[in-house]
């Protein structure tokens, strides 16, 4: 039996604190409709559930939403990922927020779960893990993935603890509202890190990232649209790493270093993997990269609170 929103205050079980729940979607009807089935199909539901919309036709969209009235569906700006996060947190009204992509299910216990985590630090950002699965590597193929902070390259691969967390999974977090009103996504990030970039950003603003292992959803990647992105993430890599060193790092030898040195190593990278266009990949990314610097208007962009050191990020 599908329920409906909101929970009562009795299945929250404590306290004022409230989620907003945040889908990004663009063209995964289908997809969507699974995700919107286990969300409210889970054993407490969220205060409020956004769906912001990038589909260049959003009828599709519109025709599933139809089927969930406690979901608020919203056209988004269509400028990818990090504009589109933006969106939803402008209208959510809760004091904590969740985003999942139009990909994720969530388990039956998922939310009950993120309200108790709630109660214990609710001025934390709190990360979970997600169970990737890849149908095109064949079935039954699942990867437990977690939090791991980024190596000099900006390589999310160093294993984290409470203590050195700078990153998250971003589809089994819990943002405090609060520190949206101190930053938000970068908008100059369409597909990739962007994730990396705001956990970066939150920790120069003093919050603290915490991992629950009890805090987990199911992330069955679509091919719709990932192909096309990926000369993305290579730009946004280059892009996010640099802004880090340079701007929370404050370090400008290593972010000269990172510029002059990263996109020689990630050119060779591809020419290693035979990548007939490793050369114009690699000159791309670099480009868009420097666009990317030149052009951010993120809000919140530098430290507020104190330097930050990105030491046992890279090391």
């Amino acid at each position: 039996m599908i329920r409906t929103m909101p929970a009562s205050a009795e299945e929250k079980q404590l306290g004022h604190h409230s989620i907003s729940l945040c889908i990004c979607t663009m063209n995964r009807p289908e997809d969507l409709t699974k995700c919107l089935e286990s969300v409210f199909q889970s054993n407490v539901t969220p205060d409020e559930v956004i769906v912001s919309d990038d589909s260049p036709d959003p009828e599709p969209t519109k025709a599933v939403v139809k089927n969930y009235p406690a979901v608020t569906y919203q056209t988004g700006p269509r400028l990818g990922l990090g504009p589109n996060r933006n969106a939803c947190i402008r209208r959510v009204k809760s004091t904590h927020l969740m985003f999942i992509d139009d990909d994720v299910c969530v388990p039956p216990d998922c939310f009950e779960t993120a309200y108790a985590l709630i109660e214990q630090t609710p001025e934390s950002v709190i990360t979970g893990y997600e169970m990737k699965h890849r149908s095109w590597e064949g079935e039954g193929t699942v990867k437990k993935i977690l939090p791991h902070n980024a190596d000099f390259w900006g390589t999310m691969k160093i294993p984290v603890g409470d203590s050195d967390c700078c990153s998250v999974v971003m589809n089994s977090t819990i943002f405090p509202v609060s520190l949206f009103k101190e930053a938000l996504f970068d908008e100059c990030l369409r597909y990739g890190y962007e994730e990396l970039d705001i956990a970066r950003h939150a920790v120069a603003l003093g919050y603290k990232i915490v991992h629950r292992d009890n805090l987990w959803v199911n992330h069955y990647q679509s091919l719709v649209d990932r192909a096309s992105n990926w000369d993305r993430v290579l730009a946004s890599q280059l892009y996010t790493t640099a802004k880090a060193y340079f701007f929370y790092e404050k370090s400008l030898l290593k972010a000269l270093t990172y510029t002059v040195v990263a996109p020689l190593k990630m050119t060779a990278g591809l020419i290693k993997q035979k990548d007939p266009k490793a050369v114009q990949k690699g000159v791309k990314a670099t480009v868009s990269a420097y666009q990317h610097f030149f052009s951010r208007k993120e809000k919140g962009f530098v430290s507020k609170r104190k330097p930050y050191s990105l030491a046992k990020a890279s090391r």
